[in-house]
């Protein structure tokens, strides 16, 4: 496992940059799968929201490195930042635990990258490390109804609520 207080600062930013990605589809492909309009937008917002967190990352990438292409590796370091594994017998709040975790992973990572900079680009993680922990608060609270509410993702919200 990458330690973020030592590794090279580039190759941390180009891992992060590659879990942005992967959220990114994640939580396109499950905004794609679920039923629920509401929970629909959500994780539409939530993909739209790490996309952006892809392109501040490439940018601030770029200000470090003179213009330079990160170089986004294969796979992500599942110690690091966690993705979300969803197979067909995940329910739906496991789903959404795997989300809060991978975010507050995320949270985490930013904040403690954060060390390593001055301002402005600690500001910036500093930024996403807040981002990505009111991401971990809305899964929270989803969290909570998938498991008081066993097809909520499932719901025609529009025909429940009169």
């Amino acid at each position: 496992m990458l330690d973020v207080s030592t590794a090279s600062v580039n190759e941390l930013l180009e891992i992060a940059i590659k879990a942005e990605m992967e959220a990114n589809k994640t939580y396109s492909d499950l905004a794609r799968r679920i039923s629920n309009p509401l929970l629909k937008e959500k994780f539409q917002w939530l993909a739209y929201e790490e996309n952006k967190h892809k392109e501040i990352l490439e940018k601030l990438y770029k200000t470090l490195y003179q213009g330079d292409e990160p170089q986004v590796p294969d796979t992500v370091d599942e110690t690091l930042l966690p993705s979300i594994h969803i197979d067909p017998s995940s329910s739906f709040a496991d789903i959404l635990h795997q989300a809060m975790e991978s975010e507050k992973s995320a949270e985490n990572f930013y904040a403690n990258l954060s060390k390593r900079f001055e301002d402005p680009q600690k500001k910036i993680l500093n930024y996403l490390s807040k981002v990505e922990h009111s991401h971990y608060m809305m899964l929270q609270s989803e969290y909570v109804l998938a498991q008081d509410f066993e097809d909520y993702a499932e719901k025609d919200i529009d025909k429940v609520v009169t």
